[in-house]
């Protein structure tokens, strides 16, 4: 065994040490009384409101029949809806607008395309000036309606001796 492994055995035993040395802390009487008044109340709940495993066995054993049931019956229900849709999406009367849908899609793509190509061809310095134009015109716009609506609507007397 290393030195390492020896050191952190050791610093683990003196800190295990101290915690175990710690005194014991109490709930406040106020959280006590509230989780024994939960617990009274849980347990005072009708079997059917509990979880299920305080259920009786002759209610629990169905139920856990009936969902072991339910989950090869969702999944042949599944893959006989797929099995349906694609017949409908293959139909002549529903392909052709799932047709025009998609070459909508692909002009789309193509515009998204362009619009990249030519912000890319753009010189950065162009961009950079243009993002900080657009701040600062935004923040001296913002700064003059901030100013124009403290100069038109002043606060109240009432307002200014609640806020000093």
């Amino acid at each position: 065994m290393s030195s390492r492994d020896q050191t952190d055995e050791k610093l683990e035993r003196l800190v295990g040490q101290a915690l175990r040395d710690q005194p014991l802390r109490r709930a406040p009487a106020a959280l006590e009384m509230r989780v024994l008044g939960e617990l009274a109340a849980r347990a005072r709940l009708p079997w059917w409101r509990r979880g299920i495993a305080s259920w009786p066995a002759g209610v629990r054993i169905p139920v856990v029949v009936g969902c072991a049931v339910c989950v090869p019956l969702v999944w042949v229900l599944s893959v006989w809806l797929a099995g349906r849709l694609v017949a409908v999406a293959t139909h002549p009367g529903v392909a052709a607008p799932i047709s025009n849908l998609l070459d909508a899609g692909h002009v789309i793509a193509s515009l998204g395309a362009i619009a990249a190509h030519v912000i890319q061809s753009i010189p950065r310095e162009w961009l950079l000036g243009g993002i900080l134009a657009t701040g600062t015109l935004y923040a001296a716009l913002f700064a003059l309606l901030a100013v124009g609506y403290s100069l038109l609507w002043p606060r109240s007397e009432y307002s200014k001796a609640h806020l000093t």
